[in-house]
């Protein structure tokens, strides 16, 4: 499972954000504005993509996988509060 999860991490992150950007695009296109949903999707992306990649290494830094993990919960927080 875990080694699932390493293999198919920046893939799942990859799905996630062109869903995100497709709703983005689609409400977008009816007059409603989902900009926020767009930006978090994109920051969901460089996140998954970043850890993946990290991850991936032969001796991976996990200080750096925490580091952009805490980092990215803390911009979806604040993302999430100026938007709503």
């Amino acid at each position: 499972m875990k080694e699932m999860i390493k293999k198919y991490l920046g893939i799942v992150g990859f799905l996630l954000a062109l869903i995100g950007m497709i709703i983005t695009v689609i409400y977008k296109w009816n007059g409603t504005d989902l900009e926020p949903l767009a930006e978090i999707s994109f920051l969901l992306l460089a996140t998954t993509m970043t850890i993946s990649s990290e991850i991936n290494k032969v001796k991976p830094k996990m200080w750096w996988v925490y580091t952009v993990s805490i980092i990215s919960l803390a911009m979806i927080s604040v993302l999430t509060y100026v938007y709503l």
